[in-house]
């Protein structure tokens, strides 16, 4: 009997310990990122001081979604003079590597979970990527810079 037990113990910790799967074990292409896009990965760094400048949190996301490839992927043409662009090769295959960083200085105590990349459009802005993380909270006067890095395949 006790053997039994001690099987079915362990079968069912096998199953449970199989199904567990954070967004730290999902690989790039995961980033709710069209195949038919160039763009391979969104990552966001994010950097939160106070007032005078002394580090608060520091948090690192791949959990970005991007809205739409096609007009991201435009929204990076349009404006690649505003990024940081290195050209890297990887078995053969050339890669872009895009830097764009943003800052904000908080008016109001809040708690932040997205960071966002958005464009101006006619009905008002355009979300084109949301990068989800665990949040941070802010009082006024809190500065958070987001560091995007951007990676697609040259064509």
């Amino acid at each position: 009997m006790r053997t039994l037990l001690f099987v079915l113990l362990v079968i069912g910790s096998i199953l449970v310990l199989s199904t567990g799967n954070s967004f730290a074990q999902n690989p790039v292409v995961q980033n709710n990122i069209p195949t038919t896009s160039t763009t391979l990965g969104v990552y966001a760094q994010l950097v939160i001081r106070d007032s005078s400048g002394h580090l608060v949190s520091y948090i690192e996301t791949s959990r970005v979604v991007v809205h739409n490839a096609t007009k991201f992927n435009q929204m990076i043409d349009n404006n690649i003079d505003r990024f940081k662009r290195t050209v890297i090769n990887s078995g053969g295959q050339d890669f872009e590597v895009f830097q764009l960083n943003a800052s904000i200085v908080h008016q109001s105590p809040t708690i932040v979970s997205q960071n966002l990349i958005d464009v101006a459009a006619i009905a008002g802005r355009e979300l084109l990527a949301a990068a989800d993380h665990d949040g941070y909270p802010v009082v006024a006067g809190d500065n958070v810079t987001t560091y995007w890095t951007i990676i697609r395949s040259l064509s």
